[in-house]
């Protein structure tokens, strides 16, 4: 796709389009593609449970480790304000929506609404980030799509799962609702954030970072440990994953060699992908059930979800820039970062719809089919998948172009290591209290007085080993070929492929967790960096 510059083409439908050919084979095959002839308990196997328990912990927890955590703090209250009021915003006006029309479709039942309403609320602009790191758009741009659709996860899945809870009737009061989301989603970000706790202090206390294969296993092992623990006490195991990952990518590195770390970050992001690849597969998968009524009902649940997202977005980014002004009075102009008309163009077209999405739907319960007839549970997971597939070709495959029509900054534009604030930067007194009990609570206990990654004098294996190679491989006695396809690609689509970050060596976090701003240990720390990426980064900080 890339060689041939197909960039309104989606990797991800690339995967959807796979998924539709292994579909088809398996309907016209004797094993018995066919969804209605299938035992009841290999379908929940295949396509709920290698979702759940194998592709999305790891897609969510990689996605907490590459955060870039500096920006995302700087903008968390106006994430979260997009992000929680947002998508309750989408939820109540997607559901008025389809039961407004509920003449046109199937869905005749208000917690039905409400149930898909919540999940189709889950955003995942996979397509649309993919587009935002090749191109290197705008930090504040970038990290606004990608905290929010985080965020936006965790309060959907609350929120469906709460609506769609098998001892959930209609007499439920929207204050036993509340109470219910408001126990599932703090409890599944305490948890997370305790089990983060629990998994770096064993890393801290057994030295698990002077092996780095060892510790490198087991961070890919912790999403799958989180999740298992957190859906057997009833919390949500995809929040609790998230706010982990979170926990985990801002300290574990502490007790990692740069190299170990850029190598995890590798490790992970390329799980990740498997998932995501899975994901989409398993949702092409769903085009040989085709239903006319879950095709009408798709139309109408598009439109809804328009709505929805144009409700949550606009006011939601205009409140976001009264309180940036009012907080923000003293700030320089450059270091305001309001949230401009044309961000919030490009935060509407990036609510595509992705893996969450289908899982959930998946997730409905029997009384879907009780309220609203038989197959209709059949016309939603259906119409989710067709929703999938459009806002992939519409949106995700637009996205350049529409970056392009409203002249965001992007490529050579924006620096490539371009961030909203310096690791000196200080935006308020809830920065302040943050790096105090960073300070005085987090570093003696996750760090120590010293980090293993100090301590280290590291010789980087992989950067010896690939310099070895290309010495090798440009000798005399080494032939004609050459490793050169990779070079039409730009450096940053190499680099967020490859480690989902631009900075997989994690020095940013590990100076924050330090608290050694200013000293000059970044510089020390970042030896898988070339000289040019870390004055470009000083300037630009």
């Amino acid at each position: 796709i890339h060689r041939a510059r197909l960039n309104f083409l989606p990797e991800s439908l690339v995967s959807v389009i796979l998924g539709a050919i292994l579909g088809f084979a398996l309907y016209a095959s004797d094993w018995g593609g066919e969804r209605d002839n299938l035992d009841p308990k290999l379908q929940y196997a295949v396509f709920s449970l290698s979702l759940k328990l194998f592709c999305l912990p790891m897609i969510i927890f990689e996605s907490g480790w590459s955060l870039r955590q500096r920006d995302f703090f700087s903008q968390i209250g106006y994430i979260l304000i997009i992000a929680i009021l947002g998508t309750s915003i989408s939820v109540v006006v997607v559901a008025e929506f389809l039961m407004y029309t509920s003449d046109y479709h199937n869905i005749k039942d208000p917690r039905t609404a409400a149930a898909y309403a919540a999940l189709i609320s889950s955003t995942d602009p996979v397509a649309t980030l993919a587009t935002f790191g090749a191109m290197n758009v705008d930090p504040l741009l970038y990290i606004l799509v990608f905290g929010e659709s985080q965020i936006n996860d965790a309060v959907a899945i609350t929120l469906f799962e709460s609506i769609n809870e098998n001892d959930t009737d209609k007499s439920l009061t929207l204050g036993r609702i509340t109470v219910k989301i408001f126990v599932l989603l703090f409890g599944s970000l305490g948890l997370g954030i305790g089990l983060a706790l629990v998994l770096v202090l064993i890393m801290r206390f057994t030295r698990l970072g002077r092996s780095a294969h060892n510790a490198i296993l087991f961070l890919a092992g912790s999403p799958f440990i989180c999740y298992t623990l957190a859906e057997q006490v009833g919390m949500s195991g995809i929040i609790t994953v998230l706010f982990a990952s979170i926990m985990i990518g801002g300290y574990a590195p502490t007790h990692l060699s740069a190299e170990a770390t850029t190598l995890t970050s590798f490790f992970l992001k390329q799980l990740a992908s498997v998932g995501d690849t899975v994901v989409f597969v398993c949702c092409g998968v769903q085009a040989v059930q085709y239903h006319k009524e879950g095709f009408v009902m798709s139309l109408w649940i598009m439109l809804a979800c328009i709505l929805g997202r144009a409700a949550a977005v606009f006011p939601m980014s205009f409140l976001s820039n009264g309180i940036k002004w009012l907080v923000s009075k003293h700030v320089p102009a450059e270091k305001q970062h309001y949230i401009s008309f044309k961000h919030q163009a490009m935060l509407f077209h990036s609510g595509l719809r992705g893996g969450i999405g289908l899982v959930l739907s998946l997730e409905l319960g029997a009384y879907v089919d009780e309220d609203n007839g038989p197959g209709t549970k059949d016309s939603l997971v259906y119409a989710t998948f067709v929703m999938i597939c459009v806002y992939l070709v519409v949106f995700g495959g637009s996205t350049a172009f529409t970056l392009r029509s409203l002249n965001i900054p992007y490529g050579d534009e924006v620096a490539m290591d371009a961030c909203l604030y310096g690791s000196a930067a200080e935006s308020g007194i809830f920065y302040r209290w943050g790096m105090q009990f960073r300070r005085k609570v987090l570093k003696p206990l996750l760090v120590g007085k010293s980090s293993d990654r100090s301590q280290q004098q590291e010789i980087n294996l992989t950067e010896a080993v690939i310099h070895d190679a290309t010495q090798r491989q440009q000798s005399s006695a080494f032939g004609l070929r050459r490793r050169s396809t990779a070079a039409i690609l730009p450096d940053s689509y190499n680099a967020m492929s490859l480690f989902g970050t631009s900075d997989p060596a994690h020095v940013e976090n590990v100076e924050d967790a330090m608290q050694q701003v200013g000293t000059g240990e970044s510089e020390a720390l970042s030896s898988v960096t070339d000289d040019s990426d870390e004055e470009s980064f000083g300037e630009e900080c």
